[in-house]
């Protein structure tokens, strides 16, 4: 698990200079708010992609040490080339190569670490938090060169760590006690046809569109206030900063509440923040307001992958996540940063993220509806997260270590 801890860490690195500045970057480059949504949603059309084809390849070659490094290569060289051609055609090209390499990292590592957490899932929130570690201290740094050095710079923060991450994730162990998916191309229909799963994932789609909508344009924004480079550095820093108590906690959180209510109060959490972004105008508010973000982060994302993990086919365990990343991360920036980038152009920021507030309160209906239990015959929710933690945690009051 230390091993999975660090790859998280190193991965996160990129990330940290690629999610919050790549839209600077293109700004940079004198690319228009309507043009720079197009790129980003370009960018997540092919993880949407590739990231479930990168889950499927690992569902049948589940032992597999190339693939990692592989992922992490295309990633890193595609940045390297997009940090040179400039505002040239070759952009969009080497944009979709950044985002497919890219989008086979987490997958891929992320069910790696399931399978090591064994019975206990919720383990993987305590590996998870070293994401969010690396996330705070990163993205200042990167605010802080990008002020000295131009926009251009985060490709010196970008290009190796992708590259290193992918050679340092192969070194988390393969899996072993998993049969081989019988077949690449049905693996994703196995898992979607799981109701409850299939639910799970289009009001994941809604609620996740919400926050990329927002996020996509947050740096811009900021910007927009009279904000500089490294305080949005520290904006994106301070939206992580719970992530980590919250993803250590996971585990007791779990047993205390359960699974199901966590993600719903992960989906509230994220409806007050898009309410506050929409509302306040002065920076220093907005960063305060950012603190709240990382415990919505956290709880959607390590609860979601933690409930696909158990509704998912086992022999198609990264092909779900890989769907559930499609879902959650691919497909809702595509239609939050392609959408947001022309409703932006007509009716402004400030527009944009009151409609976001109320596409977040759908997503709230629609992942309540999915996750939480009928009400009538049957197991009560207190009855149902209590089987769902005693299913998921040891028979111990302790939390568990990275041991």
């Amino acid at each position: 698990m230390r091993r999975a801890a660090f790859a998280y860490f190193v991965i996160t690195i990129g990330f940290a200079a690629y999610l919050p500045f790549l839209s600077l970057y293109y700004q940079s480059l004198g690319i228009p708010l309507a043009w720079i949504g197009a790129l980003l949603a370009l960018g997540w059309t092919a993880s949407l992609l590739s990231g479930p084809a990168w889950g499927a390849v690992h569902d049948r070659f589940p032992s597999s040490r190339a693939l990692l490094p592989l992922s992490g290569l295309i990633a890193g060289m595609s940045a390297l080339a997009l940090g040179l051609v400039g505002a040239s055609p070759l952009l969009t090209v080497f944009a979709v190569g950044l985002a497919v390499g890219g989008a086979g990292l987490m997958p891929m590592l992320d069910v790696r670490t399931l399978e090591l957490a064994g019975s206990d899932r919720t383990r993987y929130g305590l590996v998870r938090a070293f994401s969010s570690i690396s996330f705070i201290i990163f993205a200042p740094i990167t605010g802080f060169l990008t002020n000295a050095r131009g926009a251009g710079a985060i490709f010196a923060i970008i290009v190796p760590s992708l590259i290193v991450a992918g050679f340092v994730a192969a070194t988390v162990p393969g899996r072993s006690n998993v049969a081989r998916a019988p077949s690449m191309l049905r693996a994703p229909g196995r898992v979607i046809a799981h109701r409850t799963t299939l639910l799970f994932l289009a009001g994941s789609l809604i609620c996740w569109t919400a926050i990329n909508a927002q996020g996509g344009f947050f740096s811009i924004y900021l910007r927009s206030l009279g904000a500089p480079a490294d305080q949005v550095g520290w904006a994106w820093a301070l939206q992580a900063l719970l992530e980590v108590p919250t993803m250590l906690l996971f585990p007791v959180l779990v047993r205390r509440f359960g699974l199901s209510r966590l993600i719903v109060v992960g989906a509230v959490i994220a409806v007050v923040r898009e309410v506050a972004n929409a509302t306040f105008t002065v920076p220093a508010i907005l960063l305060a307001c950012s603190v709240v973000q990382g415990a919505a982060y956290a709880l959607l994302l390590v609860g979601g992958i933690t409930f696909v993990s158990i509704h998912g086919p086992r022999d198609a365990a990264a092909t779900a996540q890989g769907l559930f990343s499609a879902a959650a991360v691919s497909l809702s920036a595509i239609l939050g940063v392609g959408l947001g980038g022309v409703l932006a152009e007509q009716i402004g920021t400030r527009g944009l993220y009151w409609v976001t507030v109320v596409l977040g309160v759908v997503g709230l209906v629609a992942i309540a509806a999915s996750v939480l239990p009928a009400r009538g015959p049957g197991p009560s929710e207190s009855e149902s997260a209590s089987a769902l933690a005693q299913a998921l945690t040891p028979n111990s009051a302790v939390p568990p270590t990275l041991e």
